[in-house]
């Protein structure tokens, strides 16, 4: 972990400190470099320290790239658009584990370490700022609530992970891995803490919630197998926000040139957690992953990678089968050819999508063979101009999910009507009015959310921990094949991590 260590301590030094630069989102980027013993005095360069966290959060690293093909293609819910498909990233689909030497999982690994480096400077500075008391417990809350964002990725994805709790000081700060236990309890703790210190309503769009904080929590619970806690965090949230319609969850600012072509419905009353993403209109793309930089680009490559020119991802065949006849939720999730693109929100005529224009292979759906693609989080209905990273934000957490995962923790607690209650309000929603169902038996329930989660979140990097969850409890084969036969649960501790640091094997 020799190189791991002293990129983090390097990182620590780049992002300390960084500025908030637009009014609507949290457009985070580093200004100067102050050393850490002369910074940090005031609540307000506390808070310049928080931003650094965001801005690894988001960087390519993590969400802006790396992080939704880690989840995806481990998940249920993709296949490979072609050929075209990246090495690593099909290893990731395709093989039961892949090897530690693979670059998005490691690149995924390094990622999550740099923020968890930065929330703890932020963290181990809080007790010495006194200038302005309730923003430096805002900010400490943000700090964890980030922490426990990164550590969980990481405990749930790999199991057993080094733990580091204060930030890293020198190249041989090396640490053993902790048991998973431990990492849930300092996740546990740390959201617990955020949560009594985060407001209800930021003060700026982008920020961690109080709401947010406790939405984690329950997933976080849920997949500790303490479902009784997870429906206590989550009650804290239930009726504070509200569903809206489906499309508005994953639109967001599209602009060519000085042109802005969409707006559209980010931090809507649906949204729990949102990590911003900012188009400028010039197709950049920060390949440097870091996310840093007084220029840096905020896009992320979402809509790119899964459209029709790059292809790289497709939805797969069992998604596709899971809706049903009638949900509007299908042509609001997936786009195929003979669908119209380009209409502008709906304002001009647009034109239809072709076999020939689609550069993936084809999926069956009900018997029917054709080429598709996901239409969450694509730019297709307002640009269509070969390679463009876009500017929507990556809905994290929305209310939709907390009422699904309430759904799940009332059918694992003995209540499968309290269960279909829940599973019935995500299918009454605006714009989908699908039947309401019922559960007589905890089986039913379960099956139940196990369809609904499917095609309510759909590509929304979800799948990859709700199978490994369900395949723990059973459900696999009991209620339904397992989607990923033979996957191995947890992944290997990359290479760069084994090769250099001493006390990993």
């Amino acid at each position: 972990m020799n190189r791991n260590i002293k990129l983090l301590a390097v990182a620590t030094g780049l992002g300390i400190v960084v500025v908030v630069a637009c009014n609507k989102k949290l457009d985070v980027t580093d200004q100067n470099n102050p050393t850490t013993e002369s910074y940090f005095k005031t609540a307000i360069e506390l808070q310049n320290g928080v931003n650094a966290v965001y801005s690894s959060l988001r960087a390519g690293n993590l969400v802006g790239r790396e992080w939704f093909f880690t989840h995806d293609m481990r998940g249920a819910e993709t296949a490979s658009g072609g050929d075209q498909l990246e090495a690593p990233r099909a290893e990731l689909m395709k093989e039961p584990s892949p090897s530690p030497s693979n670059s998005v999982m490691t690149s995924v690994w390094n990622g999550t370490y740099q923020m968890i480096n930065r929330a703890n400077l932020v963290i181990s500075k809080g007790p010495g700022v006194t200038d302005d008391v309730e923003l430096r417990d805002i900010v400490v809350g943000e700090a964890e609530f980030l922490r426990a964002w990164a550590y969980f990725e990481l405990v749930s994805m790999w199991g057993d992970v080094p733990m580091y709790t204060e930030p890293v000081a020198s190249a041989s700060d090396f640490k053993a891995k902790s048991p998973a236990a431990d990492i849930y309890a300092q996740i546990i703790s740390d959201l617990t803490d955020a949560a009594s210190k985060l407001p209800e309503t930021p003060s700026q769009q982008g920020r961690a919630t109080k709401g947010a904080a406790y939405a984690l929590l329950g997933r976080v619970q849920m997949q500790n197998g303490d479902y009784a806690a997870a429906k206590a965090a989550l009650m804290n949230v239930y009726g504070k926000y509200s569903l809206v319609p489906f499309l508005h969850n994953f639109d967001g600012d599209i602009k060519l040139g000085s042109t802005t072509l969409a707006t559209g419905n980010e931090f809507n009353a649906e949204s729990i957690f949102e990590v911003v993403f900012v188009d400028k209109g010039d197709n950049n793309f920060n390949w440097g992953y870091t996310g840093e930089g007084a220029t840096a680009n905020a896009t992320i490559m979402r809509s790119q990678e899964y459209g029709i020119v790059w292809g790289n991802v497709v939805p797969s065949n069992l998604v596709l089968n899971e809706f049903e006849a009638g949900d509007p939720r299908y042509e609001y999730t997936i786009y195929e050819s003979g669908d119209k693109i380009m209409t502008m929100g709906g304002t001009e005529p647009g034109k239809a999508l072709t076999e020939d224009g689609m550069n993936v292979k084809p999926s069956t759906r009900n018997g029917v063979t054709k080429k598709r693609i996901y239409r969450k989080y694509s730019i297709l209905d307002w640009t269509d101009d070969g390679f463009h990273p876009d500017g929507i934000n990556q809905r994290m957490i929305r209310y939709a999910d907390v009422l699904l995962m309430l759904a799940e923790c009332e059918a694992e607690t003995g209540s499968p009507a309290n269960a279909a209650k829940y599973i019935n309000e995500v299918r009454a929603r605006p714009g989908v009015n699908m039947p309401a169902i019922a559960a007589a038996s905890k089986e039913q329930a379960i099956a139940a959310v196990m369809h609904e989660r499917t095609v309510e979140l759909a590509g929304e990097e979800l799948s990859n921990i709700d199978i490994m969850r369900w395949r723990k409890k059973g459900y696999y084969p009991s209620i339904k094949p397992d989607p990923k036969p033979g996957q191995v649960d947890a992944f290997p501790i990359p290479a760069s991590e084994t090769s250099t640091n001493p006390l990993v094997k």
